[in-house]
């Protein structure tokens, strides 16, 4: 596996606006091909990416400092692990995995709070009580996820708000999963205290704090009762048609798919994810392909609309809910599979 384009040779990080009056941070040609950063037959015998960090701090050249988290890469790697020969439905099922290995982290801190549940409200303890046997698994028909989620938006905002003020709210919300990230794999800090009180906070009164805040949340958004709080309730996504937010042409020509309840979440192996608080999912995985090098004929892919943009086709949307199910269709390499599978022809001739 080598990494693809170019990385530029420039002295400092490539972040910080720097002195242009000079040539000496003037990009100086770009890293050679040979020293990118590649992989080539490790001894686990698996490479694997997901826009993860992929060069260690010997690394002489800046590459980003934009690298995700390592849940995506760490969930994949798990699972690359469980078996010694892996084929084509494994792979399916690992492009439908929705287990956080970011909820895996922060979950047993929520947890401690059953040693304060002598504290907690009646529906605060119903909501942790919905987190004890919960495993990270971000399914749409369950409650934990939205607690989860609801916890980590307050979670970052009791962490940082304190020290940053007005700043906080432009913030890009990965500072804030990367602090979290930080502190919980190396030990909290002194931003952890809330220093608008005079109290010296703990983590877990940080914890706490945003755990009744969230569940404070989803009551006043969602109502008080648990099965409200299901995460495809919440969390669900409208394939869009770049006409349909226009809602009289959207509704005239059916230029928009039905709402889908979706689980996952940008930290899943299988992301659906914005940025927005809103929680509908604008982003997602473009295309899923399975690609079987001892018969390419039987090879594998999906994507999220279908195989015509054109809402009168009966190929507009076609692949939605296949998509969404997790399904697969063929994907046919040889003229011989390809002219067998072809349902329509296109001949197009000269004038």
């Amino acid at each position: 596996m080598n990494a693809g384009g170019g990385i530029p040779i420039r002295e400092g990080d490539g972040i910080l606006i720097r002195d242009g009056s000079t040539e000496q941070y003037d990009w100086q040609g770009y890293v050679p091909f040979e020293q990118m950063p590649s992989i080539l037959n490790p001894e686990s015998g698996t490479v694997s990416s997901a826009n993860n960090r992929v060069v260690g701090d010997d690394y002489p050249y800046y590459v980003s400092h934009s690298f995700d988290l390592p849940y995506r890469i760490n969930r994949i790697r798990q699972m690359l692990s469980e078996k010694t020969i892996l084929g084509v439905e494994d792979f399916k099922t690992m492009l439908a995995d929705q287990h956080s290995d970011y909820a895996r982290l922060v979950v047993p801190y929520i947890l401690r709070l059953t040693d304060r549940q002598m504290r907690l409200t009646t529906l605060e303890s119903e909501a942790l009580n919905a987190m004890k046997d919960w495993d990270y698994d971000m399914n749409p028909a369950l409650s934990a996820p939205t607690v989860f989620e609801f916890f980590r938006k307050s979670f970052i905002r009791n962490l940082l708000a304190d020290e940053l003020g007005d700043l906080f709210d432009q913030l890009w919300d990965i500072c804030g999963d990367y602090y979290i990230y930080r502190i919980l794999t190396a030990g909290p800090d002194e931003w952890v205290d809330n220093i608008s009180t005079a109290e010296q906070e703990t983590l877990d009164d940080i914890v706490m704090v945003s755990f009744r805040e969230a569940v404070r949340s989803l009551a006043t958004k969602h109502g008080r009762d648990l099965s409200g709080w299901k995460w495809g309730r919440i969390h669900t996504i409208t394939f869009m048609h770049p006409l349909g937010s226009v809602r009289i042409l959207g509704s005239m020509f059916n230029l928009n798919s039905a709402k889908y309840p979706v689980g996952g979440n940008e930290h899943t192996v299988c992301p659906y994810f914005t940025y927005q608080p809103d929680f509908k999912a604008v982003n997602g995985a473009s295309m899923r392909y399975i690609y079987n090098m001892a018969d390419w004929d039987e090879s594998w892919s999906v994507i999220p609309g279908g195989a015509s943009g054109v809402p009168r086709s009966e190929y507009y949307l076609s692949q939605a809910k296949r998509y969404l199910d997790g399904g697969f269709y063929k994907d046919h390499f040889s003229y011989e599979a390809v002219t067998a599978a072809a349902a329509h022809t296109l001949v197009l001739k000269p004038k």
